[in-house]
């Protein structure tokens, strides 16, 4: 591939972040009197943003609860589990290939604006990319596809000069929309929905995978 830019999603795509996030879904339960949940049930409910996981946590547990005063909560317990994620192996490594060929590296997560700049920091990924779009920052996230043209725009590159790297349909989706090419990694979150119908480049098994044809 002749690229100019690579996009990534966070969460499942560059850093297992679940174990944090079940703690503090699981501390809103507990405050609710309800049983907790696994961090399997977790990573398929990942995805859309911390107030669709807090509600599907809710919904699981059959728990009526106010959406903002979830949100409050959740906020208040993963404040304190931030920080226990781990890149998946040969991210770093990977990202700094990329980097040192010359193309632009974009993250665009569904995370807010207020947890992503500590979570890359405390990963020591901040300067990584040249660019990071949170979804609070936008007013349609993925799946919608705004935030990848918002990058492409300040890129002052088409679609179709860029790639997005994703583990879910959220991510593969709106590449799809807007004619970007797109590769998938198995190893994440995908909500149990098939990749493939996306016809993602290739569905990769190691991120290694994912340099190796990004520098194709």
């Amino acid at each position: 591939m002749s690229l100019k830019a690579v996009l990534f999603d966070l969460d499942g795509t560059l850093v297992d972040s679940v174990p944090g996030l079940a703690e503090a879904v699981n501390g809103v339960l507990l405050e609710q009197g309800a049983p907790v949940c696994s961090e399997e049930d977790v990573r398929v409910w990942v995805g859309n943003g911390p107030q669709k996981l807090i509600e599907r946590a809710l919904q699981f547990r059959h728990i009526s609860m106010p959406s903002e005063q979830a949100l409050e909560r959740f906020r208040h317990y993963y404040n304190r589990t931030l920080g226990n994620a781990v890149c998946y192996p040969g991210v770093r490594e990977g990202l700094a290939q990329l980097k040192a060929a010359g193309l632009k590296l974009a993250c665009v997560t569904n995370k807010s604006s207020h947890y992503t700049e500590p979570f890359l920091r405390q990963l020591e990924l901040t300067d990584t990319f040249d660019l990071v779009l949170c979804g609070d920052e936008v007013d349609r996230p993925k799946p919608d596809p705004q935030s990848l043209q918002i990058i492409c725009d300040r890129f002052a590159i088409s679609p179709a000069d860029a790639v997005m790297v994703g583990d879910s349909v959220n991510d593969l989706i709106p590449a799809e929309k807007i004619a970007m090419p797109r590769i998938a990694v198995s190893y994440g979150y995908h909500q149990n929905k098939p990749l493939d119908e996306h016809q993602p480049l290739q569905i990769c098994d190691e991120f290694s995978a994912v340099v190796e044809l990004c520098l194709s």
